[in-house]
């Protein structure tokens, strides 16, 4: 059973004993080795945790790994699952937010304290509207009447807490009594707003900013790799161009307007991401990452002609995921798969033979399902093939490789689809992710191509 590092001791402590926190540390310094070791440290045995539902798996094998205390923990499916831990045959039940989300009234039936809860990757709950979050924290995000209510601790992990927006820190403040202010309010204290075509472009003002990170910093513990003495190497991010048949996406402009170019960007900009689920948006997502697929996977293939080193490759769609999985196999380059039909048992076997197998060159991954809670630091090579439009997936994603054991230079490359929107989406993200760094104090490297 692995050691703590003394950072995370200190953090273990730090939590223990507090009502409600966030530990913000940034990704790869092992939040969940710390939280364990702070519900143990407490002596606590009944409590809940609640993550992205793919993770469910690798909460109950970090347990396992870090845990000291004998616990039974029960990765919840049905409602069979919680009623057995609502009858004590399990200690900890383990779910995703979907089911949490459905089952609050459930939680609330029971009426039952529990000694703790856990929220992993709790920038899921910044959005105030959101079902899932009143699920959790409650209509007015103070926890009454959601599931947390009952925790008599409550933990709440990310490394991104503030994902697309500086606004996004809203829910965790209130949540944790650090102000009373509505979110109107809230925005009007700390942040200059500019109305967009899809929402609000909003800058935080320069005299507030010591403001907003106190109250941010008295309620949440955040360590860089830095700050723990973990000189992970740092993180260079680039683009490369792709020229690919481009006739379909041309079409479709055709069809639904050329100037609805600028609305996405302003869209993505304004953090209006709703908009962007439209079936149409969605159709044209598709063919960018279809069109990009092919070029790219010749691309790859010739680059790893000429290297030993392995490849982590992120996208969307798996049809396009799938033509690069397919080409580099029929080439004679081993690749795994993983995307989000892939079941949980081959998804752990693909994340074992990445990290294990030398012959196992390219893990390809949808960047939701396969950008939280996996560790991929046999490569030090990322190609987001295909973006998130949100920049905290593609911030998730890239540190899966950017964690304790990486020893290289980590490059993640942004794949564009020459002469399309595509150029003006990953510029965009590029720069909304290094707004964000203002607040949280990370920040990526970005060659100026991306920047511009």
């Amino acid at each position: 059973m692995p050691e703590l590092l003394p950072y995370q001791v200190y953090g273990a402590n730090w939590l223990k004993d507090r009502y409600r926190a966030g530990l913000h540390d940034e990704m790869g310094i092992g939040k969940t080795a710390t939280v364990i070791a702070a519900v143990e440290m407490k002596g606590a045995r009944r409590g809940i945790v609640i993550c992205p539902s793919g993770l469910r798996a690798n909460w109950i094998g970090e347990y396992h790994k870090f845990g000291k205390t004998e616990l039974r923990l029960c990765k919840a499916r049905t409602i069979h699952d919680f009623v057995a831990w609502s009858r004590n045959r399990y200690d900890v039940l383990v779910v995703g937010y979907e089911m949490a989300t459905k089952w609050r009234d459930a939680f609330n039936d029971l009426g039952e304290f529990l000694d703790f809860v856990i929220i992993d990757e709790a920038h899921y709950l910044k959005s105030p509207d959101a079902q899932r979050t009143k699920a959790i924290y409650g209509a007015d995000m103070s926890g009454l009447g959601g599931i947390a209510q009952w925790g008599l601790h409550v933990y709440m992990l990310t490394g991104t807490p503030i994902p697309n927006d500086p606004i996004d820190i809203y829910s965790f403040l209130r949540f944790v009594n650090a102000m009373q202010l509505g979110k109107d309010a809230f925005l009007d204290r700390y942040f200059f707003s500019r109305a967009v075509t899809f929402g609000a472009v909003n800058t935080t003002k320069l005299e507030m900013i010591d403001e907003l990170k106190a109250l941010i910093e008295n309620n949440a513990l955040r360590r860089t790799h830095g700050d723990v003495g973990l000189q992970l190497p740092s993180i260079f991010l680039t683009d490369s161009l792709v020229d690919g048949d481009t006739d379909q996406i041309r079409r479709w402009f055709a069809e639904f307007g050329a100037g609805l170019s600028q609305v996405i960007v302003d869209a993505i900009e304004a953090g209006g991401l709703s908009f962007l689920d439209a079936d149409h948006i969605a159709t044209l997502r598709r063919l960018v990452g279809v069109a990009k697929a092919v070029p790219y996977a010749r691309m790859l293939y010739e680059e790893l002609c000429f290297t030993t080193d392995k490849r982590v490759v992120y996208g969307i769609h798996t049809e396009a995921l799938s033509h690069v999985h397919e080409s580099l196999n029929a080439w004679g380059i081993q690749a795994v798969l993983f995307v989000g039909a892939t079941s949980d048992y081959e998804r752990e076997h693909a994340v074992y033979r990445f990290q294990n197998d030398p012959k196992t060159r390219v893990f390809i991954g949808n960047i939701r399902a396969a950008g939280t809670g996996h560790t991929l630091t046999a490569a030090c090579e990322i190609d987001v093939m295909e973006s998130d439009w949100s920049p905290a997936g593609n911030a998730q994603a890239i540190k899966r490789v950017h964690r304790i054991g990486q020893e290289k230079k980590v490059r993640a490359r942004f794949i564009t689809l020459a002469n399309t929107i595509d150029e003006h989406v990953n510029a965009v993200v590029a720069r909304k992710t290094a707004a964000i760094a203002q607040i949280e104090g990370v920040y990526m490297h970005a060659a100026p191509s991306l920047l511009t």
